[in-house]
């Protein structure tokens, strides 16, 4: 393939994922959670705090500390990001005019890495500019570009690899095209810092060449600053601080040869993803993928279909019972068991959370219901999103109650199917929790809310889906602030946070109605 060529599909594929509203709202979040991270001093909590210490605000500070949380960040929108271009190519009718280009399966895999590839990296060139626009504001030193860029190179650049990379994977192998890719990879993020509190806590960490083994870099970059200040105690991303204490200085001769070559493996360890994307790919192939497979299915797709088939009967008694409840709260329910019946698997997982959040012991109730919103968030990701997906949105106008009611039973459904989920749960927690009932409540409904606007705007379920992710892993994590608290797992949400939630979901909604009507749909 001559270069001319090669040069189209790149510019191409970076189009089309820039292009996307949802990479637009996915852009502003980072940079939204970056500017909350790099608190301003005044308030007494800074970006990185070291035993009550804070760090200088220089761009060596501020390069490593926000390297750190992009990192983070990147690591999972990155991913969700790059990948989703194969099953665009069957929504729109394109994968069949590819699959008859001559253009080779290496060449179309290679082009889709490195559009994937430089997207990310110029989303993470805008949040760089942006910690650059944040020092000239709130810096204490004068702007040095050098330190930034370092850190975009060495630092951040082998995860966004090892994103791109991994994006061609689930896009060229057929099993990881849903959401069970998205699943996967959520799982392995999370992994990957199961063993970074074992590197930190030795008693001399030092760098080693099993960390070229962490892509993403966070335990390579926090131990390498703990060989130079000799601190195991380090915030980031915000932390209290002693205004009396001397401030601490970033070390200026952070980069050596051994953490460059690290991360330089790292990047190397990042391509291995193509090699077997390169062998699965499905070119597209009728009997390999499709849009709505009819044909052939694996064997044990055909044995779960069966050995479901009771639990799918009594689904469809949704639609029934729906038929005869009057007005809109039968099509709330018919809308309910569309969702169950797509994906039996997941409703096999939301009925079993009802038993268990009634007779699991108290202590567990928070893991059991942190499962119960895993499994609720991806059955419901898609709900705003479901009718244009299928080809449907025009058939919604001739429904009772019309198109803009269809859209706002996108978010009706999931907060019901969400709230008889949590039932049992809750109930439990109300005599002596109501706090905590009333922030899951109003979770809910914010995240429905989100879940249907979202939907409507980027005519997709995966933006949602990963801003659910991180904010259910973030509620986990971060056990002691109470707007983070989302659904009450924690017990740290108070009647103030509650209330932020709620009016979130409100705003969420009208937007959501205002959207609908902006978009000429109106009620039947």
């Amino acid at each position: 393939m001559n270069n001319t060529l090669f040069k189209a599909l790149v510019l191409n594929e970076w189009r089309l994922r820039s292009r996307r509203l949802s990479s637009v709202v996915i852009l502003l979040v980072v940079i939204a959670l970056s500017w909350l991270m790099v608190l301003d001093p005044k308030t007494g909590y800074a970006m990185m705090v070291s035993a009550k210490q804070r760090m200088v605000y220089d761009s060596h500070t501020l390069a490593f500390g926000s390297t750190i949380i992009a990192i983070f960040l990147f690591g999972l929108f990155g991913f969700y990001l790059a990948r989703g271009r194969s099953q665009e190519d069957l929504r729109s009718g394109t994968a069949t005019v590819l699959a008859a280009t001559p253009v080779g399966n290496r060449d179309l895999l290679l082009s889709r890495w490195v559009g994937s590839l430089g997207f990310l990296l110029a989303l993470a060139t805008a949040l760089m500019l942006t910690i650059w626009v944040l020092q000239l504001v709130r810096g204490e030193g004068p702007l040095q570009p050098l330190p930034y860029l370092q850190m975009l190179v060495f630092g951040l650049l082998p995860g966004l690899v090892w994103c791109a990379s991994l994006g061609v994977l689930s896009d060229a192998w057929a099993p990881l095209m849903g959401k069970r890719g998205d699943l996967l990879y959520f799982v392995l993020w999370m992994l990957q810092f199961a063993a970074m509190p074992a590197t930190l806590t030795q008693a001399h960490p030092a760098l080693s060449a099993w960390q070229v083994l962490d892509i993403g870099g966070v335990s390579p970059l926090l131990v390498r600053f703990v060989e130079l200040t000799g601190r195991t105690s380090l915030s980031v991303g915000g932390g209290p601080f002693d205004p009396l204490l001397p401030l601490l200085q970033m070390p200026t001769d952070y980069w050596n040869a051994q953490l460059v070559a690290l991360r330089l493996g790292a990047a190397l360890l990042a391509l291995l993803p193509l090699l077997p994307a390169l062998a699965l790919f499905h070119r597209y192939a009728p009997d390999k993928v499709k849009l709505r497979q009819q044909g052939a299915r694996w064997r044990v797709v055909v044995l779960t279909e069966r050995l479901l088939r009771p639990l799918t009967r009594g689904f469809r008694l949704l639609f029934t019972l729906g038929a005869h409840l009057p007005g809109w709260p039968g099509r709330v329910l018919a809308d309910l068991g569309l969702i169950l019946l797509s994906q039996p698997l997941l409703g096999l997982g939301l009925l079993a959370a009802v038993p268990v959040g009634a007779l699991l012991p108290a202590q567990h109730l928070p893991v059991a219901l942190g499962l119960s919103l895993l499994a609720w968030g991806l059955a419901v990701a898609d709900a705003g999103s479901r009718d244009h997906q299928s080809g449907l949105a025009p058939l919604a106008g001739a429904t009772p109650g019309g198109s803009a009611e269809r859209v706002l039973r996108s978010l009706g459904a999931p907060w019901v199917l969400g709230l008889l989920v949590c039932a049992p749960v809750l109930l439990r927690w109300l005599p002596e929790a109501p706090l905590r009932v009333l922030a899951a409540v109003t979770g809910l409904l914010s995240c429905a809310a989100a879940s249907a606007l979202l939907g409507f705007w980027t005519r997709g379920s995966r933006s949602f889906l990963v801003l659910f992710l991180f904010a259910l892993y973030l509620s986990l994590q971060v056990r002691d602030i109470p707007v983070l608290d989302l659904f009450g797992l924690n017990d740290a949400a108070n009647a103030g946070s509650a209330l932020t939630h709620l009016a979130g979901g409100l705003v969420l909604s009208l937007a959501l109605g205002l959207s609908a009507r902006r978009s000429g749909l109106r009620p039947a």
